[in-house]
């Protein structure tokens, strides 16, 4: 897809990779540090462009589709704001509790900028 990583980093499987910072694990520093106003762009993201908030909720508390994101409780992530980005970035074909899987960037067109904020949004939802 378009909105792909384009620094040329090796892809890693960022599901397993732990970050102990807020810099991206695995994403070779595609995104920029977590930020109040990246926060608040990936907020809108989140509730408009990426329509994340019609399987994750309006506050993204879950739903019958999707897990909660504010519960610090990971499924298929560490929880790692790289991991959120990567996992944005590839999706979840194979959900560990849920049957719907998420497709790769949500299924919007969202740019690279857009998947860094909404993963640092939803990294910041239990890193406050």
């Amino acid at each position: 897809m378009g909105s792909m990583p384009m620094m040329g980093a090796a892809r890693a499987d960022t599901s397993a990779a732990p970050a102990p910072t807020a810099t991206p694990a695995g994403a070779a520093g595609e995104c920029p540090p977590v930020r109040q106003a990246l926060v608040d762009s990936g907020r809108a993201v989140f509730s408009g462009a990426g329509s994340c908030f019609a399987c994750h909720g309006p506050n993204a508390k879950g739903t019958a589709l999707a897990p909660d994101l504010t519960d610090a409780q990971w499924l298929n992530v560490d929880g790692s704001y790289g991991s959120i980005a990567g996992l944005v970035r590839s999706g979840v074909p194979k959900p560990k509790e849920y049957s719907a899987p998420m497709p790769a960037l949500g299924g919007a067109p969202l740019s690279g900028a857009q998947v860094c904020a909404v993963a640092a949004y939803v990294y910041s939802l239990v890193h406050r």
